[in-house]
């Protein structure tokens, strides 16, 4: 492998984004590199003389200074992780060997280290510090690395659940039995003990186990599923703010607003006023 790879990349922005409508109407091009994992929808991608189209789980990588525009559907839900990025001498080997701009992650593993990179990274990304940011840069530059390896074939993911040791199997129906209490009572108030008592194990080792195969916490889990929820919850435009934060489990509509715009980088206000007016 080439040295340049062994530079970490410059990471500019990165976050959860819901796009704007201004991007699939209009060809625009950045001054650095985008970076783009859908996690909810469907996405053509359009150059002036090719389209591409992706969806949930796939990669869009696209170069800097490329005139593009990212269509989808309005009204449908769409959301990405998305990042800013250059790297150096690195950029023009990194393109050369990518297929093109969508990289369709067939694997389940594969993906789900990929998003579990980018969900850790999206948790932890204070880049208060120096140390901070070459953190969020080590963790992005092992989620383009991984891109390439799994370009190049070389990322032979073994997901058959009969090659998992016993002990593999327990841990996968743990983690599997835990999202699944938190995504049917997430309107309660759920605390670590209520899960291990529910579950038969201590509190230490559930949250060990849940912490090292998921990549973030018990409490940053249901924040993501209450949030992913109230989103819903507001798009639909039938309850207001404070009837959305009691419903995902916040008494304090105050308290739910912050970790709202903490989480999606908007207010849930924007929310509300993006959609269109329903009739009584």
């Amino acid at each position: 492998m080439d040295e340049c790879f062994a530079q970490l990349p410059i990471l500019h922005s990165f976050g959860v984004r819901l796009f704007d409508l201004f991007w699939r109407t209009h060809f625009h091009e950045d001054r650095v590199c985008e970076f783009h994992f859908i996690r909810h929808g469907k996405l053509r991608l359009e150059f002036t003389d090719q389209g591409y189209d992706a969806g949930p789980g796939d990669v869009v990588i696209i170069p800097a200074h490329t005139c593009h525009c990212d269509k989808f559907d309005p009204s449908r839900e769409f959301e990405v992780f998305m990042a800013s990025f250059s790297w150096n001498d690195a950029e023009e080997q990194f393109f050369a060997r990518l297929p093109g701009p969508i990289i369709h992650v067939q694997n389940d593993e594969q993906r789900g280290k990929i998003r579990q990179a980018l969900e850790g990274l999206y948790l932890g990304g204070n880049r208060d510090t120096d140390y901070d940011q070459l953190l969020c840069q080590s963790i992005f530059h092992t989620v383009l690395l991984s891109v390439m390896k799994i370009v190049a074939g070389l990322d032979k993911a073994v997901s058959s659940a009969e090659q998992l040791s016993a002990a593999d199997k327990k841990k996968h129906w743990l983690i599997a039995e835990v999202k699944s209490y938190i995504n049917h009572h997430y309107q309660q108030q759920i605390t670590l003990d209520d899960l291990a008592s529910f579950l038969g194990v201590s509190q230490y080792h559930l949250s060990r186990i849940f912490n090292e195969e998921s990549g973030f916490s018990l409490p940053e889990y249901l924040t993501m599923v209450r949030m992913e929820r109230a989103k819903i919850l507001l798009s639909e435009g039938r309850l207001n703010i404070s009837q959305v934060a009691y419903q995902v489990g916040y008494e304090d509509s105050g308290y739910f607003s912050k970790v709202f715009k903490k989480h999606f980088g908007l207010s849930p206000s924007a929310i509300t006023l993006s959609q269109p007016a329903r009739r009584v």
